[in-house]
């Protein structure tokens, strides 16, 4: 046959379901083996007594049995396991039970034989044809592949998919797999469309099916089901892999996990940044420390770390995987102003090189920079600016978020992110953010988690085949679901780690410069002096009765002339107070309290001016406030706009812009 394929052509399957199984179903089996006799009297009378000729016409049989057994095989291959195994055995027996008769005449003990293993096989069927009418012909698992699924010929009847073939490409105990051609015009988009039907026809949960459209033709599709849903399953980390301690970061990928069809997860993070999103309790902190600590370990590798959400609550017990990491504002901001610098130096040290980007061995540290909880990260601009010009610098970029709608995430960081981890999410609409939308239209919804699968996620990473991207991924966790032990394995994976500082190259210390070294002697420790230090300069010490004063030396008076020579006054002069008209304000300082409550006063107002029904954008609140005086970092905008969408005052639609809401007390975040 050219193709093994299964056509679905009417719905003559769904009416016999319909009308049950009658005596004629039952009967038929056992009149097949009884059929053969009188068709081996006639071929051995016609070759029986040709002598040589017998052979060749037995042989001939033979043949042709063995195409048609071929072809059965094929063709019941996505069948159930009786129409496969069962069908194929009773056509290459009968073929060969002819082809002996032929030579040796249908006598005995041929017809016993026929009779004994014929009526066996009726019997086989028989009991299948009620078992199906039972609804359990598919409810025993075969070994190593686990439940038995409805054909897609019988899921095709039930729910009249007319122009669909499908080709059983793999079954295997976690999934099963078609190729779909759609015919007529048929788009995958229909299928997508239904996948609910498909997975109320399968038999599996909801989002256990994904119809995965073919990029490179319009008429091809892949039909996967997910038999045995591991995603709800604690899969504990192990700790580090011996063999990849001590090695480079480009030699083994990341191992962080395992994908729900039973293959391993890997991440090989060298040239590209990544996006990681989840709620709180989804186990996106979990995943961020195993991948910190497997970073680590490896020999020429330098951690850094910013989590101002929750400071050493997340990441404390893994400080020993951590070359430098921040907790506060102040630090995080010192943190990204050395790492701008230590993109430069970097690039120029490659060019002096010869080298267009990071590779092993080139005399530089590979650094890998986790974000916690980014939205809060005091100025979001720094981000985007790094994110754009380190990835070639050998520097991998991890933004942790809840959420990456486009009020805490602008389309020029998420332009730089090129991988995109989504845990559980509130909502649809969180996933399609992160994830690409050929995965969110295959039906992959994080959202049917939200947390109550720790762990669960999907990975749309350049590391693996865009295949692999609608397949759901089991990250690795903690040893038990006590939150006690969460940090028990990570703990003792980062302290058995050497000093991250030993490994950081003389290129970066140096452009990490007064802020790396002010860490260092935070913790205890000394820092290595930057090359560019010039040695300080002797200042002698001098005593106050040494000073001498020159008294024939004229000292110099600065004078200003007299704006207002009417007003006559001194020191003590008592000044009246200004009329209501010229009363004036002196801007407060950038910075101070009275500055950010003022400027949280503009935005309120602004919400009062434009009034219930207004549609705007950030952009545009960024300009009215300009235009009032009022200059605020990006992070700080989105913050305020957070705040009033807490108290009700705004809505965040999906297009990214937001609708004032009716008047309510605002309640100051």
């Amino acid at each position: 046959m050219a193709r093994n394929e299964l056509v679905v052509r009417g719905d003559r399957d769904s009416e016999t379901a319909r009308r049950g199984n009658t005596l004629i179903d039952y009967a038929r089996p056992w009149l097949a083996a009884p059929a053969l006799i009188p068709a081996g009297y006639l071929t051995h009378w016609l070759w029986g007594d040709l002598g040589w000729g017998t052979g060749l016409a037995a042989a001939a049989i033979a043949a042709a049995g063995a195409v048609v057994t071929y072809a059965t095989h094929h063709l019941t291959h996505a069948r159930t396991w009786y129409a496969h195994h069962i069908s194929t055995a009773m056509t290459g027996g009968s073929a060969a039970w002819l082809a002996l008769a032929t030579g040796f005449g249908p006598g005995r003990p041929l017809m016993d034989a026929l009779l004994i293993g014929g009526w066996a096989a009726a019997a086989i069927s028989n009991v299948h044809l009620w078992a199906r009418s039972q609804g359990t012909a598919e409810a025993a698992p075969k070994k190593g592949v686990g439940r038995i699924l409805p054909t897609f010929a019988e899921v095709a009847a039930k729910l009249h998919l007319k122009d669909v073939r499908a080709k059983l490409t793999s079954d295997t105990e976690m999934q099963q797999r078609h190729t779909l051609t759609l015919d007529n015009g048929t788009t995958a988009e229909e299928l997508q469309s239904r996948g609910k039907e498909l997975a109320s026809a399968y038999g599996v949960a909801p989002g256990a099916i994904r119809v995965i459209e073919d990029q490179g033709r319009a008429d091809r599709a892949e039909l996967v089901i997910t038999k045995k849903d591991v995603m709800g399953k604690l899969i504990p980390w192990e700790g580090l892999n011996p063999q990849h301690v001590g090695a480079s970061i480009a030699d083994h990928p990341l191992h962080l996990g395992t994908y729900e069809d039973g293959e391993p997860f890997f991440n090989q993070i060298t040239n590209r940044h990544s996006l990681t999103v989840g709620m709180a309790g989804a186990g996106k902190s979990v995943y961020g420390k195993v991948k910190m600590v497997q970073v680590a370990a490896r020999r020429d590798t330098f951690t850094l770390a910013i989590d101002l959400a929750k400071g050493r609550q997340t990441l404390g017990p893994i400080e020993g995987a951590i070359g430098w990491p921040a907790y506060t504002k102040a630090n995080a901001r010192g943190q990204l102003a050395a790492v701008k610098r230590a993109i430069k130096d970097r690039a120029n040290y490659l060019a002096d090189q010869g080298h267009s980007q990071w590779v092993p061995g080139c005399g530089l540290t590979f650094l890998h920079i986790l974000v916690e909880e980014a939205a809060e990260v005091v100025d979001f601009d720094e981000i985007v600016e790094v994110a754009r010009v380190a990835r070639s610098t050998g520097i991998h970029l991890e933004l942790s978020l809840q959420r990456a709608t486009w009020g805490n995430l602008d389309t020029d960081t998420r332009a730089n992110l090129g991988d995109g981890i989504c845990f559980g999410v509130r909502d649809f609409a969180d996933a399609s953010f992160v994830l690409p939308d050929y995965v969110t239209e295959a039906g992959c919804d994080p959202s049917r988690w939200r947390k109550s699968k720790p762990g669960a996620a999907y990975a749309a990473i350049e590391h693996v085949d865009p295949d692999r991207h609608v397949v759901a991924v089991k990250m690795f966790g903690p040893p038990t679901t006590d939150p006690k032990d969460e940090n028990r394995v990570l703990k003792a994976a980062a302290d058995s780690l050497p000093d991250q500082d030993q490994k950081l190259d003389p290129i970066t210390r140096k452009a990490f410069g007064d802020e790396y070294t002010a860490f260092l002697e935070s913790r205890g420790r000394t820092a290595a002096a930057p090359a560019s230090s010039a040695p300080p300069v002797a200042v002698p010490e001098v005593d106050d009765e040494e000073l001498i004063v020159d008294e024939a030396i004229e000292p110099i008076v600065l004078t200003t002339p007299d704006d207002d020579p009417e007003i006559v006054g001194d020191i003590d002069s008592e000044i009246p107070p200004l009329a209501p008209e010229d009363d004036f304000v002196i801007a407060p300082k950038k910075g101070t309290k009275g500055s950010a409550e003022e400027a949280r006063a503009a935005v309120d107002a602004l919400m009062e001016e434009w009034g219930p029904g207004h549609e705007f954008k950030a952009f545009d609140l960024k300009t009215e406030l300009r235009e009032m005086g009022v200059e605020r970092s990006k992070s700080w905008l989105y913050g305020q706009l957070s705040r009033l969408e807490e108290a009700g005052r705004l809505r965040h639609e999906d297009t990214g812009a937001w609708t004032v809401l009716e008047a309510r007390q605002l309640v100051d975040a």
